[in-house]
């Protein structure tokens, strides 16, 4: 008689558990343009191996310093060359900033954003926005996922 209570109260609860983490998982790898990236920095290498600007995006208004406490605020510039044909596309775009330590500091995601062949600044809604407080180094990565595609680019800045 305490063996079965033992299995319902510790046991079945995991089995189940367990089960049912694996059908949602499964539901939701099977929806189209979704993958299970445990390691995102493996994938690409890491921010530090952006490599700059590609020639897809570019970073448009981000100044070499900013006083301590002010906001930055910036957009990405998308063109198209072709990297993700067809035009037009649609994907997520990433920015986010990082400190000497490479620690994400800052980070935001506009999801489902749209470009044309005419190319497009986003975030579609606004800028970018963020203050920083500490003085230091910092660099900002943008990075456009269109399904298995991404494109970035990076730029440097100084706090004072």
């Amino acid at each position: 008689m305490a063996s079965g209570r033992l299995f319902v109260v510790f046991v079945l609860p995991v089995i189940l558990s367990v089960t049912l983490a694996g059908a949602v998982m499964a539901d939701v790898l099977d929806k189209p343009g979704r993958d299970l990236d445990m390691w995102p920095g493996a994938s690409s290498g890491g921010h530090g191996n952006v490599g700059g600007d590609d020639g897809t995006l570019h970073i448009v208004g981000l100044s070499g310093s900013y006083p301590a406490g002010e906001q930055l605020a910036i957009r990405v510039s998308v063109t198209g060359d072709g990297d993700m044909d067809p035009m037009p596309w649609c994907g997520d775009l990433y920015i986010t900033i990082y400190d000497r330590s490479d620690a994400a500091l800052v980070q935001e995601a506009f999801f489902a954003e749209c470009v044309d062949s005419m190319g497009a600044e986003l975030p579609a809604g606004g800028d970018f926005v963020a203050a920083l407080d500490s003085p230091g180094s910092y660099t900002v990565v943008a990075e456009m996922r269109v399904g298995e595609d991404a494109v970035s680019a990076m730029g440097e800045f100084v706090v004072e």
